[in-house]
């Protein structure tokens, strides 16, 4: 299946507040996003210019802006930057991102070569790409210096079938055994093979698919990380633990602890990948 830009466009278009929310309406949402913030306060510099690419509703946005020097922002959905810009106002952090546009990824020709210290692509964009993975890669290199750093996000296939057993096994019913093998094999849910009524249309990732799609650059990894890997202890744990604070707190210090070790990089809900560019 080819990438349609419709897709995300769509989903997020219609996706209310809910981008706004999910990171801390309940602890999956949390532990998703202290481990990221962890990951951008420690390569984030104060003197950097960064473009934040499907920023969404802003989650990231109103942090991103208060460690660099100079912030643009970009989203594929109109009223995720309408949003965003509305949030922002709220926070009294507008006046300080450089710009908000409405942009593909795939389609960056507004910005020069080598235009930002640093670049960050979390949560899924890359998962919507499916055939032009890599001109996504390639595009977000383009604007970014040499010596510049590249945050990159995914969601992660394993992770997301360990949590979404049930409804995996659910769909079978539905598409059929053959559809499930392809899904587990590819991590791939397209139109052929997956037709889901919401049309999600995504290549949920593996670490290693990853560092396939990284090997042909010029790039050095700094960082591997897993994102939501206490998120497999399942809804009702994780909100037990939150109900003790000392006891969250100690879990969020894990969390950042542990999704740093290789054999938990496929187990959270998130892959993030911290590359240079040489």
């Amino acid at each position: 299946m080819s990438y349609n830009p419709e897709i995300p466009k769509n989903r997020y278009d219609n996706y209310g507040d809910r981008e706004w929310t999910r990171l801390e309406k309940d602890g999956h949402g949390e532990l998703l996003y202290h481990v990221h913030f962890d990951i951008l306060k420690r390569y984030i510099n104060e003197n950097d210019k960064v473009l934040e690419i499907g920023a969404g509703s802003g989650r990231y946005t109103k942090d991103i802006v208060k460690m660099c020097n100079e912030l643009t922002v970009g989203d594929i959905s109109s009223h995720q930057i309408e949003f965003n810009k509305s949030k922002m106002k709220e926070l009294s952090l507008f006046d300080k991102i450089k710009l908000f546009c409405v942009l593909d990824v795939l389609d960056m020709g507004i910005f020069e070569d080598s235009s930002f210290d640093c670049v960050v692509c979390i949560g899924g964009v890359i998962n919507y790409l499916l055939d032009k993975e890599k001109d996504g890669i390639n595009e977000m290199l383009r604007v970014l210096k040499p010596g510049g750093t590249l945050i990159v996000g995914a969601m992660s296939f394993i992770g997301a079938s360990l949590y979404y057993l049930d409804g995996i096994r659910y769909e079978k019913d539905q598409f059929g055994l053959e559809a499930t093998k392809w899904v587990f094999n590819t991590g791939i849910q397209d139109e052929e093979h997956y037709p889901v009524p919401s049309k999600h249309y995504v290549h949920m990732m593996r670490s290693s698919e990853m560092d396939a799609l990284f090997a042909d650059y010029p790039i050095t990894i700094k960082e591997r990380s897993s994102a939501g890997l206490f998120t497999q202890a399942g809804d009702s744990a994780l909100e037990n633990a939150r109900q003790d604070k000392e006891f969250w707190k100690l879990i969020i210090e894990k969390e950042i602890a542990f999704t740093k070790m290789q054999g938990t990089l496929d187990c959270g809900m998130n892959i993030i990948y911290v590359l240079e560019k040489n």
